[in-house]
């Protein structure tokens, strides 16, 4: 079977359609959890529960022969854009 790249190109093109879905319903979640901090009268930022996504998601990486590193990584970027949408619904701004 010849390879195509423009139909590899498509079929990744989709992917990431996917995957911004999957990010985008991730983030409803993040509402539900800003709306449960704010009635609690919690903060932002939960250092020992980033550190479990973290390393989940490097244990996810690992079983999948990935780079753990990028897994952590990933979990970073996700949290961090989770941390910008909990600061911006609740208006309030944290110290990094």
């Amino acid at each position: 079977m010849e390879l195509d790249l423009e139909q590899i190109r498509k079929d990744l093109d989709e992917l990431n359609t996917e995957i911004v879905d999957v990010i985008e319903e991730r983030m409803d979640i993040v509402t539900r959890v800003a709306e449960y901090k704010d009635e609690n009268d919690m903060q932002i930022v939960d250092e020992e529960r980033e550190e479990i996504v973290k390393q989940k998601f490097e244990d996810i990486f690992q079983e999948r022969d990935m780079p753990e590193g990028r897994g952590r990584e990933l979990a970073e970027l996700l949290i961090a854009t989770a941390i910008d949408q909990e600061e911006e619904m609740l208006d309030r701004k944290i110290k990094r």
